[in-house]
């Protein structure tokens, strides 16, 4: 299963299905979150459907501003939107022993608006034995190092940030690419890079999906970089390479270490 996650920033722009739909091609996606799209009510239904996607859960933008999208395609199994508001949706993807919980989160810039998140979503996935997966765009940074340019300060918010994650036993599942995921200014002076978007997961899901990996795709019409969380990689098979197979059976007859010699 490959997740794609991205802040675009505007789902109204003209080249906005243009990216989205190479982003697609290049990346096979089973399950796409975008964040920001900024329009809503049937405007946004139409450009869902669009996209190529079997099914869609939208918290759709205020005015212009917001937009949580969640669009996904039959072949993930059953998808059940558990809970959603403004900042976050929570689902349930598959179903028995294959169920996963997703939550795709996008906080609000605004500190203030933020208040009571972190304590909400460590209550939601309080005591979830399967597997967890929590990414998006969080507005905030862990460290120090996962910033350049600006003040060189944690704020409390950050550490705030942190506290949550470990109260929910999150693990930051890494990622390849580009360091940050959000820039902002052209020279030197004014430049500021961050990284604000992340994958979380829990033990349950490290163990499930082992080899799991995280891009941190180019930048392209946002001043935000998509990520590509791809759960199980795929191993391309030549066809015309068949495997070598060897019958242990064999060695019991009489004749086989005699032919072997002989070969």
């Amino acid at each position: 299963m490959n997740v794609l996650m991205w802040n675009e920033r505007g789902a109204n722009k003209p080249n906005f299905q243009i990216f989205i739909r190479y982003m697609l091609k290049k990346f096979k996606t089973n399950i796409l979150a975008l964040f920001e799209a900024h329009v809503g009510g049937d405007r946004a239904g139409r450009i869902c459907q669009g996209l190529g996607f079997d099914n869609s859960f939208r918290v759709d933008a205020v005015g212009q501003s917001g937009g949580l999208w969640l669009l996904w395609r039959f072949g993930v199994g059953p998808v059940k939107v558990v809970e959603a508001n403004n900042q976050f949706i929570y689902s349930t993807v598959g179903e028995g022993t294959d169920i996963m919980h997703l939550v795709v989160v996008y906080t609000d810039p605004t500190v203030s608006r933020r208040s009571g998140l972190w304590d909400k979503l460590r209550e939601m996935l309080h005591g979830i034995l399967e597997p967890v997966v929590v990414g998006g765009d969080f507005n905030t940074i862990l460290r120090l190092d996962e910033r350049t340019g600006g003040n060189g300060r944690v704020s409390l918010d950050s550490l705030a940030f942190g506290e949550w994650v470990n109260a929910s036993s999150l693990t930051d599942m890494g990622f390849k690419g580009s360091k940050f995921t959000w820039r902002r200014g052209c020279v030197e002076s004014t430049y500021v890079a961050k990284r604000l978007d992340r994958v979380f997961c829990n033990a349950h899901a490290r163990l499930k999906w082992q080899d799991a990996l995280v891009l941190h795709l180019p930048f392209l019409a946002s001043d935000y970089a998509p990520l590509f969380l791809q759960l199980s990689l795929e191993v391309e098979v030549d066809p015309r390479r068949r495997p070598f197979r060897f019958k242990t059976a064999l060695l019991q007859q009489e004749s086989f270490k005699e032919m072997l010699m002989n070969s």
